[in-house]
């Protein structure tokens, strides 16, 4: 796990606020709880230092130029309007340029960098795009967001079981395309379709 150095003015921020919604920590023996949250952000917001472009490593040459998919790219990250997780899986699928690909844990590599940092899901799903199009040169990309977000299911007993679904393509794989529905169907099937 890597070691983040903890703001003091985290630390007491966090404090004052708890404070200010009538935590008695002492009282609760939550005097430590400042520090842990402090801790605990620091580690989630770590992507704001760092960026996606630079996950990508060198580009691998292959003769291949068909369809590439990664699924099921778990995550977690913190939504910026209630800072409250939300957590799903991000969908992949795109065309290589030349045949330049590159290794599937960059894509991971990615996701993560993105997902550490305060976050809107559609930002996201675009962010992901992006970033495969600036690494990968692609021909065409197509990234799929499914995700709960706390900050509507603690606060809407209506909303127990929503997910939301964002999508975001470009080139080759562009929405109304006929690749673009293959690429959709690849990425969206279960296991139990195949």
């Amino acid at each position: 796990m890597i070691e983040h150095k903890i703001n003091p003015k985290a630390i007491a921020a966090m404090t004052a606020f708890l404070e200010a919604l009538g935590v008695d920590l002492k009282k609760l023996g939550m005097e430590k709880t400042p520090y842990r949250v402090a801790e605990a952000y620091t580690a989630f917001f770590s992507g704001l230092q760092e960026s996606p472009d630079t996950q990508w490593g060198e580009l691998i040459k292959t003769s291949s130029n068909g369809l590439v998919a990664v699924r099921n790219l778990r995550f977690y990250s913190i939504c910026e309007h209630h800072l409250l997780p939300f957590f799903g899986t991000v969908q992949i699928a795109y065309y290589p340029h030349n045949g330049q690909i590159a290794g599937f844990g960059h894509f991971a590599d990615v996701v993560s960098v993105l997902t550490r940092r305060p976050q809107l899901q559609e930002r996201l799903t675009s962010q992901i795009c992006d970033s495969i199009n600036a690494g990968v040169h692609a021909e065409g990309v197509l990234v799929i967001v499914q995700a709960t977000h706390l900050c509507l299911t603690m606060r809407n007993s209506t909303a127990l079981d929503s997910d939301i679904i964002t999508a975001v393509s470009s080139g080759r794989l562009k929405e109304g395309t006929e690749q673009y529905m293959e690429a959709w169907k690849l990425l969206t099937r279960k296991d139990s379709d195949e």
